[in-house]
């Protein structure tokens, strides 16, 4: 497999100036830009600079996919907007990092994982789908950085035994996952199973709406006209930080997470593989169940597909065969279902011996064990 690297890189504050896509066609002859986006692809060479630098100068998130299996999301934030302490017991060494530079807080989620050693379409952008993720963490949702959690435990640099890594406070709404959250599980390959253990002592997220109005009625008017200023000047975040001046003054605090045990990753992979092993039983379940319905549907038919078998042999064509063969093998369960699987093997054998010089048809047959 080919090596190959992406990075996409998203502004969402601000559009990118003249001096910031001068200064990026100036990092590589190879970087496609807009006026909020920037994505640089590589085979077989690299991209030479830092690219928390780049994210800290000009924009918001950055994601990087490699083919030999890394996954990189990067989301900056204003300095004023976020506290480094609220991702800090989710951190985990190299993994898993928060970072600030003179005006920014950068938050780093940096796997290497055996199941991301994949080919990677080009021109294939994923980054547009996490872009919410950014605004979740700063309305105070960190769910993000729990599901990122449980995927550094299987990173091929973690540092510590499964057993030894406790988890972080678990959050609420686990279990119903925003349509960001739901790319993230998918592009990071976050175990389904897994989440789903944790999210046993995960509560429902409660949606309570809170009386914005009478919390600025009780600002004072030169508090309200500091804030519609810089709306009027098209400041960005104006109404998060109104939001987080109403919640701290009326003693709104953060959606506290729920108390846990403190499980280990160990642990919660054990409760995983049960969920996993229940959840498969009940699928091959009601796919039997599914499977008898539909011989039962066919079996009025089996005379008039045993037709179309031979209709479709006659054609001597690839594809007529491929047909043929899916309807001897809805033919041959049904024959077991029936119990009468010798009479299905005796035609089977008439039809060998009548196509015997037919070899496309035959390897088809020997293939699919009929």
């Amino acid at each position: 497999m080919s090596e190959y690297q992406q990075y996409e890189f998203q502004a969402l504050d601000r559009p990118l100036s003249s001096d910031d896509q001068t200064y990026l066609r100036s990092l590589s002859s190879r970087v496609k830009l807009t006026a909020t986006t920037a994505r640089f692809v590589y085979s077989f060479s690299d991209f030479r600079h830092q690219p928390e630098t780049v994210l800290d100068r000009c924009f918001d998130l950055m994601l990087y996919m490699a083919s030999f299996g890394v996954r990189q999301l990067m989301i900056r934030f204003p300095k004023a907007l976020i506290k480094p302490a609220v991702f800090e017991p989710y951190c985990v060494p190299h993994l898993i990092t928060v970072s600030t530079t003179a005006k920014s807080v950068i938050l780093n989620i940096n796997l290497c994982a055996e199941d991301y050693y994949i080919w990677i379409e080009d021109d294939e952008a994923w980054l547009s789908d996490l872009v919410a993720l950014r605004e979740e963490l700063l309305q105070s949702d960190y769910r993000v950085l729990y599901l990122a959690w449980l995927k550094a435990g299987f990173a091929e640099d973690a540092a510590a035994d499964p057993k030894e890594l406790i988890e972080p406070p678990v959050l609420a709404g686990l279990k119903t996952l925003t349509p960001a959250l739901k790319s993230f599980v998918d592009l990071f390959k976050v175990d389904p199973d897994l989440i789903a253990a944790a999210a046993q002592v995960s509560p429902m997220a409660k949606k309570s709406k809170e009386p914005v109005e009478d919390w600025i009625a009780e600002l004072s008017e030169t508090e309200r006209n500091h804030y519609l200023v810089r709306v009027a000047q098209g400041e960005t975040h104006v109404g998060v930080e109104l939001m987080q001046h109403l919640r701290k003054r009326f003693g709104k605090t953060d959606p506290s997470p729920s108390s846990n045990a403190g499980r280990s990753l160990a642990a919660l992979m054990e409760i995983a593989e049960e969920n996993k092993q229940q959840r498969r039983a009940q699928e091959k379940q009601a796919a039997a169940v599914a499977r008898r319905k539909y011989l039962e549907a066919i079996a009025p038919k089996s005379n008039a597909l045993w037709q179309e078998v031979f209709k479709l042999v006659e054609l001597k064509q690839a594809q007529s065969y491929d047909k043929a063969i899916g309807i001897l093998k809805d033919l041959r369960d049904l024959a077991k279902y029936q119990e009468n699987l010798p009479a299905f093997q005796e035609s089977i054998h008439q039809m060998q011996s009548q196509y015997s010089n037919r070899p496309g048809l035959l390897q088809r047959l020997r293939k699919a064990n009929l």
